[in-house]
């Protein structure tokens, strides 16, 4: 098991602390407890839920595998479930965040490192005065870098985009694109699949009963993540739009280089007709005088095929046709 509880004193110096009962219990106004788990032991889990005394219900609700974000009530804390965008390999990949959020104590649950609580944890050590900030506050701190990791995997999205695009506009492009642009749509389609459903525990948070439990004072700023939320899912879309012009310009691309294959094709039969032409006139085996010309006659033949031939090609590219 991997847990770290991490206590913020507004009055003194945050640190790491042992978790157990005593710091737990000893908890003052001014300070505040994070406490992060990281396992995927039923046994773990249910005993961190032992010692916080949640509910035999909330602990079941830890252990299940959830499948859209969802929010929770209970006597003394709340429980909310969320889904985290994870950077990998192939593109994304999905994790499961939990959060038990008490009057100045916070547990989260994780089956693997999250990444934007890592930067998080990074970024506030030290003398942060997260103390003065009650539990559902810092909630809602926690939500706003959750929201942030949304749009930094969209900027991600949409500069492969961009390279994409450059790409797709050079004149002598040799490479297959389409796997790509399959793959990036894929992406914005996973990345819209996992934001779209926080809409409802997002809106929840702002409700009436969600305000009576964690305090008027901190209703602005679930609004203010309620519109951030609604504003990466429209930078999601954007993305997606974005996407739809490359593939526009692709096949554009595509389809030009297609009509100058055919118009160079073009160019060159009309330049080799005239020749086939009198090669099949004078292939004929007709007792003609014209027949009887001899070797001049089939070098000037030739010269002749040439000159038309070399007459056509400059006039297309007179007329710039090629």
């Amino acid at each position: 098991m991997a847990i770290r509880a991490y206590l913020y004193d507004a009055g003194g110096e945050d640190h790491e602390v042992p978790f157990s009962r005593e710091n737990i219990s000893h908890l003052k106004a001014n300070q505040l407890l994070w406490i992060d788990l990281i396992t995927s032991e039923v046994d773990e889990i249910r005993q961190v839920a032992g010692m916080l005394k949640l509910p035999p219900e909330a602990t079941e609700t830890l252990l299940q595998p959830i499948p859209r974000p969802r929010l929770e009530y209970y006597e003394r804390f709340a429980l909310l479930n969320i889904d985290v965008l994870q950077d990998a390999d192939a593109g994304f990949g999905n994790a499961e965040l939990d959060f038990v959020v008490a009057s100045n104590l916070v547990l989260t649950v994780h089956r693997e490192p999250i990444d934007f609580l890592s930067s998080f944890e990074r970024r506030v050590r030290g003398d942060s005065q997260l103390g003065e900030l009650n539990a559902s506050a810092f909630l809602a701190t926690l939500l706003d870098w959750h929201i942030t990791s949304y749009f930094r995997a969209v900027e991600k999205l949409e500069a492969e985009v961009d390279k994409l695009d450059e790409a797709a506009l050079q004149p002598r492009q040799e490479q297959n694109l389409l796997p790509k642009l399959v793959r990036l749509r894929q992406r914005t389609a996973q990345i819209r699949r996992t934001l779209t459903p926080h809409r409802e525990v997002y809106a929840a948070l702002v409700r009436p009963d969600f305000v009576m439990m964690s305090g008027s004072e901190d209703v602005s700023h679930f609004m203010t993540l309620n519109a951030r939320l609604e504003r990466a899912i429209e930078a999601t879309e954007n993305a997606r739009e974005l996407l739809v012009g490359s593939f526009e310009i692709y096949a554009t691309q595509m389809a030009q280089r297609t009509n100058d294959t055919i118009r160079i094709l073009t160019v060159v039969s009309v330049a080799l007709l005239p020749g086939a032409l009198l090669t099949g006139l004078m292939g004929m085996n007709l007792k003609a005088r014209v027949y009887e010309l001899g070797d001049a006659g089939f070098w000037g033949v030739l010269a002749l095929i040439t000159v038309i031939g070399v007459t056509m090609v400059f006039i297309a590219r007179r007329s710039r046709w090629i």
